[in-house]
């Protein structure tokens, strides 16, 4: 702009010498004013333009500068939030995240049984002998799970997952490592994660602990989990592909896999009824789940999906000793920890499992039901003995609220669903909470070939049915009270000694029980 106003005063230095011949007819005085007094002008407008634009690069470059500030005075911030009473706190970038966890489950249950409820093998049949426990089931409360960790984000594309319990079955445990993850999340849809993790196996194992349906998981579920690698403290590696909308509007793919090995403790001094522990080998597993959501209109729901299982290898006790399988389950119950049915140890070479779930909510019901069949790759035994079970449930939310679902996360909580969104959170006077019916059929077969004439094909675990209805209260997004009645039935063979001692048991009972939840 200075360059253009020199050439401008260059012109009208130069028009005044030239406009002496041009001038003729007229004045040269004259013409020559006239001439002077419009480049003047010109002049002029090229000063105001000028300076205009000084003005505007200057106003400009104040922006920019405050802009520049803003920006970094958001960068360095520091953004708390206590969304559902989580405390969470996150870089003003987005780039670091953590949340502080928490959740408490305070169970208690009543059993209602006489000695009519058991029958032979556990004294005279109507006469259940006073010296054995199973007869005199222990009524009481426990803290089913008390949990406390964090999670986050961490430069962006890698989150983490620290979680200890302090909770048990039967007994409180004195605190254990639950979850110990870390995982890349850069690449979109994909999840690799490695550490002490639960995988991601089976609809209801994958379903969080603070959003099942009813009370415990299926006996099936938790029967399985454990022996093939997929519960938690599991150390291991992951790899998880998730994205809605894949082949066509509503739906949801989730396919994930995993090798994993032993816990990292045992809580109570079990391992959840899988295999024996010992120092020499590391037990391994490939362990995985698909599932599909086939239609979704936003508030309804339907998804079925698969897992299989196989065991890599076992530990064992000793060097060249048995590697052994075991599976059992308590009555989907954990204030008491006996288990009716029980394979006892199998000694081994691995085992492979397959199984198929369907979950559809329709608004405010959602049914949901699961199967699996295993076999034993048995030792010593020309048949390997197979084993099955399935559940079938349901939820009635009465109130009116939707059931949940769970497109995606960065946990194993993935293609699953959750408790309702309290619309209308209890208070004296005030709003009534969401409430809620469910419930289940369950059955759980662990026998095999139990009239086989050659001994060591036998398997007679037993066979457990369980009927719960329960009724669910959600006070509100972080207060839940559950209480259900159960009823049991137990059908179990007598295997001879010395293969095993005697365990006929023919026995049912009721179960009253019920839980105080509290997370965040």
């Amino acid at each position: 702009m200075n360059k253009a106003i020199w050439l401008a005063t260059t012109a009208i230095v130069a028009a005044a010498f030239l406009a002496a011949p041009a001038s003729a007819g007229r004045s040269k005085q004259d013409q020559r004013d006239s001439e002077i007094q419009e480049l003047k002008a010109r002049l002029e407008k090229l000063e105001q333009e000028s300076n205009a634009a000084k003005q505007q690069t200057e106003d400009e470059r104040i922006a920019t500068g405050a802009r520049l500030a803003k920006v970094e005075q958001t960068q360095d911030a520091v953004q708390w939030t206590f969304a559902d009473g989580r405390p969470t706190v996150r870089s003003g970038d987005g780039r670091f995240e953590m949340s502080i966890r928490g959740r408490v489950q305070l169970d208690w249950a009543s059993f209602m049984q006489d000695n009519n409820d058991f029958g032979l093998g556990y004294g005279p049949a109507g006469n259940c002998d006073s010296t054995n426990a199973l007869c005199d089931l222990g009524s009481g409360a426990v803290f089913r799970r008390v949990r406390f960790g964090v999670e986050g984000r961490f430069f962006k594309d890698f989150v983490y997952e620290i979680r200890f319990d302090f909770g048990g079955s039967d007994v409180e445990g004195g605190g254990v490592i639950n979850i110990a993850r870390v995982g890349y999340v850069g690449i979109p849809g994909l999840r690799i994660q490695a550490g002490a993790m639960q995988p991601i196996f089976t609809m209801y194992d994958s379903t969080s602990s603070a959003e099942l349906t009813t009370m415990e998981r299926a006996a099936v579920v938790t029967a399985v989990v454990g022996p093939f690698g997929g519960d938690n403290s599991r150390r291991g590696v992951e790899i998880t592909y998730q994205k809605e909308n894949l082949l066509w509007d509503g739906d949801n793919f989730l396919i994930s896999g995993a090798v994993t090995g032993s816990r990292t403790t045992n809580l109570n001094g079990g391992t959840s009824g899988s295999h024996s522990g010992g120092p020499d080998d590391e037990g391994t597993q490939i362990l995985g789940r698909t599932a599909m959501r086939l239609w979704s209109d936003g508030e309804s729901n339907v998804q079925i999906g698969a897992s299989a299982a196989k065991t890599l290898s076992l530990q064992g006790v000793a060097p060249g000793g048995a590697r052994n399988l075991q599976f059992r389950e308590r009555p989907e119950i954990r204030v008491t920890g006996e288990r009716f049915i029980d394979t006892g140890a199998l000694n081994s070479n691995g085992a492979e499992l397959f199984g198929f779930e369907f979950g559809a909510n329709f608004k405010n019901l959602y049914v949901a039901a699961e199967y699996y069949n295993w076999t034993v790759d048995r030792v010593g035994a020309t048949k390997d003995p197979e084993f099955s079970g399935y559940y079938v449930e349901g939820e009635w939310i009465f109130t009116g609220e939707n059931k949940r679902y769970v497109a995606s996360g960065t946990n194993n909580n993935i293609a699953v669903f959750r408790g309702p969104s309290v619309a209308s959170p209890w208070s004296l006077g005030g709003g009534i909470g969401a409430w809620s019916l469910s419930g289940r059929y369950s059955v759980l077969d662990l026998n095999a070939y139990e009239a086989d004439a050659v001994v060591a094909n036998r398997v007679r675990g037993g066979e457990q049915t369980v009927t719960n209805i329960g009724l669910n209260w959600y006070l509100n997004t972080n207060l839940k009270l559950m209480t259900e009645y159960s009823m049991v039935d137990i059908e179990r063979s007598s295997t001879a000694a010395p293969v095993a001692p005697n365990n006929l048991l023919d026995a049912s009972f009721e179960v009253v029980q019920g839980r105080m939840q509290f997370t965040f």
